[in-house]
């Protein structure tokens, strides 16, 4: 099963979020700017909450996506509190006909990574750490029962 991560940060913590989970999956976490070119069976997706929406590198990088070169996709996301950008991701997700799985991981950091002087985020605790590898493993569990059809479809 190939499995890629890609996350959109301007302050850290998403980019933080996705390194965690591309740690725990063995893959390298990549910026949206790098573009999904061969088929992947998962792909886990996330960014950051900004004015109650989501940044528009995002959404560049998934109005070029398609059910031809990605299986599902894992939303992600850090937040003050909004779930504004998983909901963006899942439109995105099934207006292109792309499963989208249904675990997914809302990290509400409030005002961690903030400071008086900009954004200074990145560092996550040991407790959103363990919350991020359980995450991970769940979605693994749950796209096990799913790979055979997703594969199938990949080697169409």
């Amino acid at each position: 099963m190939k499995i890629a991560v890609r996350y959109q940060s301007r302050g850290g913590n998403t980019k933080a979020v996705a390194e965690v989970i591309a740690n725990s999956l063995g893959v390298k976490a990549e910026p949206v700017s790098s573009v999904i070119a061969d088929w992947v069976d998962v792909l886990f997706i996330g960014g950051g909450v900004y004015m109650g929406k989501m940044d528009e590198s995002l959404y560049n990088f998934l109005a070029e996506l398609n059910s031809d070169n990605v299986g599902q996709i894992v939303c992600f996301s850090t937040t003050g509190s909004m779930a504004t950008t998983i909901k963006q991701i899942k439109q995105f997700a099934i207006q292109k006909g792309i499963i989208v799985n249904k675990n997914e991981l809302l990290l509400k950091m409030l005002f961690q990574g903030h400071s008086s002087l900009g954004l200074i985020g990145g560092k996550l605790t040991d407790k959103q750490i363990k919350k991020i590898e359980l995450f991970t493993s769940n979605v693994l569990i749950s796209t096990k029962i799913q790979a055979g059809e997703i594969i199938q479809k990949g080697n169409k």
